[in-house]
């Protein structure tokens, strides 16, 4: 990596060529990064709605509603207006989607031997350090953000 970056575009590269990463592994299973976080959370709950997709995927609610299209058409999903308030809309995994999800993380589909860790250049008292340092990062960028 250029020496001479500085460090907020080191971090954005260093991301960007993780998500690439990882997209890698799901391009066969015709779903993307996004996609697949959004199923996983909505196994934890009976329901999103669509503003909280937004703010999972950092994203503005435009960027969310073409996720959350893409999802509707494939069937992994439903939306239904939510009865205490017809103005939203409540977002559940269907049983396609769940059927998606077993697919995709179905231990057989990866190749655990070629898993790779980025972080495992660090030694353990380094990542403790660059965590605490990434979390003080990230504390100073949410007082920015309000």
């Amino acid at each position: 990596m250029n020496e001479k970056l500085p460090i907020m575009s080191k971090l954005g590269i260093i991301f960007l060529t993780w998500r690439r990463y990882l997209q890698r592994d799901l391009n066969p299973h015709k779903i993307t990064l996004k996609q697949h976080y959004i199923l996983k959370q909505l196994t934890k709950k009976d329901f999103l709605y669509p503003s909280q997709i937004a703010d999972m995927l950092f994203c503005d609610r435009p960027t969310a509603t073409v996720v959350i299209k893409i999802l509707d058409r494939e069937k992994w999903i439903i939306k239904e207006k939510d009865p205490e308030n017809a103005k939203q809309i409540k977002i559940s995994i269907t049983d396609m989607g769940l059927a998606k999800l077993r697919s995709v993380d179905n231990p057989k589909s990866s190749n655990e031997d070629n898993e790779f860790d980025p972080l495992d250049c660090f030694t353990e008292q380094e990542k403790f350090q660059f965590n605490m340092l990434l979390n003080k990062l990230g504390n100073h960028m949410e007082k920015k953000e309000k």
